[in-house]
């Protein structure tokens, strides 16, 4: 519990009832509201919680922070008026759970494609270096071998405090978080002191949100631009959105990369059949070393991890043992089934994911025939999909196209999308049910194919009309596996 006076202190607001109050708890949710809360109004995607007001007092909250006119105020409740429920919102969670990332080593992870991966890799790297580390990202919170599913790849701003202070509670001293533009966007990372903030990387996606390219990197950029001197800002100098990430930073920037400037340069990498063997040209000196990661996204995500690690003051080694065996990160190019069929799953949505996992797959396997099954995801970029269509048909020799999460869309509308980039005279189908898709895929594949499960990765739902159906691709191969006894 903490003092109202406490909370509002540096905030800008303007107060009317009671400031002496002893505050319980934190709630934008007036459902999760409960006695002696502050509510904070904020207004969704879809609802307004200036709209529920009424019923969180009803829950028992006595402070209400909301950034627009109520209609109604009540003598015995106390109203917070600020210009921005959102960035408020952190503000009153941080100061609530006493600064948690204060107490550890934070960093963060941002761009469209590698941040599960690193994420991974750092916590893999700083075990070998004896630092247990816990992971908040796309696939839940992961520490100590305890596991908690998020609804977000970030969570909203007291959630992810209350996560931090929880962590620090079971001595906790490192953090890594993958921190998306959404959550940039909406504050939700804000007043956590990063340590190091890594940027992977900057191609089309969510652009049903940002809407254009510019706006995308702008998101990105907060998250750069809100890091203190004595912090890290580790970037990727190949993409072509580095400098716009560092140009209004404050943090010391680390290059990596394949370019000659990069502080942390990947000078070989050569994959083989069963493992890659990679060289680093890094201001410790050459370090040369053999790893079982597949493809060369994956030598940059790992590349990310030690130029982090070894910034911040962690001796190569330390870990250089654990280089040989890098952890398999769930839905990424991971590979499902005990049978003899070659069968991987992947989380990649985007083009550019969808390219570097095929192309993976194209260099590691080159006499395999490839089939793909993949869909699109309704109530996003639209402008992605045939884009996606396109380079499943050129870089696969078979393609099966279904349904993803359609949400609020049908999966035919989505299928057209798609189908109009599609390569012509390529082989490919149209299977809207996934299942059926996934199924199809299995039966005809030979034993020398490679079959790539695209989209979802480690999801285990599939959405539709705003309701979620247990959906595991994961599950759903290994049940047709066993079923044709492959």
């Amino acid at each position: 519990m903490r003092e109202l006076t406490e909370l509002l202190e540096g905030l800008d607001a303007v107060v009317t009832g009671r400031k002496e109050r002893i505050i319980t708890g934190l709630a934008y949710d007036s459902r999760a509201a409960r006695t002696g809360n502050i509510f904070v109004a904020i207004k969704g995607e879809i609802t307004d919680g200036h709209e529920f007001i009424d019923r969180a007092i009803e829950n028992g909250a006595m402070v209400i922070v909301h950034d627009r006119d109520l209609k109604r105020y009540r003598e015995e409740i106390t109203y917070v008026r600020v210009k921005n429920s959102r960035e408020a919102m952190p503000h009153l969670a941080a100061r609530f759970y006493y600064f948690p990332a204060n107490e550890m080593l934070a960093i963060g992870v941002t761009g469209t494609n590698g941040k599960t991966t690193i994420t991974y890799y750092i916590q893999h790297l700083l075990a070998a270096a004896h630092q247990q580390a816990a992971i908040v990202g796309t696939t839940g919170v992961h520490y100590a071998g305890q596991f908690q599913e998020l609804p977000h790849t970030t969570p909203e701003s007291v959630d992810l405090q209350a996560i931090l202070a929880d962590l620090v509670i079971h001595n906790c001293r490192a953090a890594v978080l993958e921190v998306s533009s959404h959550a940039l966007i909406q504050h939700r990372a804000d007043n956590i002191s990063f340590n190091a903030a890594i940027f992977t990387n900057l191609t089309q996606d969510h652009l049903d949100y940002h809407q254009t390219m510019d706006a995308y990197a702008s998101a990105k950029q907060n998250l750069f631009n809100a890091l203190d001197s004595d912090a890290l800002a580790v970037i990727n100098s190949d993409d072509e959105y580095a400098n716009v990430m560092i140009e209004k930073t404050a943090a010391r920037v680390i290059r990596y990369g394949q370019s000659g400037s990069s502080d942390y340069r990947l000078a070989h990498f050569v994959p083989g059949s069963e493992s890659t063997e990679m060289t680093i040209q890094a201001p410790q000196g050459e370090l040369k070393f053999t790893t079982n990661i597949v493809g060369l996204y994956n030598g940059y995500n790992l590349l990310a991890a030690m130029a982090t690690v070894m910034a911040l003051g962690y001796d190569f080694a330390k870990f250089r043992s654990a280089l040989t065996k890098m952890p398999a990160v769930p839905g990424r190019l991971q590979q499902v089934g005990t049978g003899k069929k070659k069968v991987f799953i992947d989380y990649a949505h985007t083009p550019s994911a969808m390219e570097t996992v095929l192309t993976a797959l194209r260099h590691a396997y080159p006499e395999s025939r490839l089939i793909t099954v993949f869909g699109c995801g309704g109530d996003r970029d639209k402008g992605k999909r045939p884009i996606m269509g396109k380079i499943a048909t050129e870089l696969s020799d078979y393609t099966v196209i279904t349904d993803d999460n359609p949400r609020s869309e049908s999966t035919e509308a989505i299928i057209r999308d798609i189908l109009t980039g599609c390569k012509p005279k390529t082989d490919f189908e149209v299977i809207p049910h996934r299942y059926g898709a996934i199924q199809r895929a299995l039966r005809m594949a030979s034993e020398t194919d490679v079959i790539a499960v695209l989209g979802k990765g480690h999801e285990n739902y599939q959405e539709k009309h705003g309701i979620r159906y247990h959906f595991d691709d994961s599950e759903v191969i290994t049940r047709c596996l066993e079923a044709n006894g492959c």
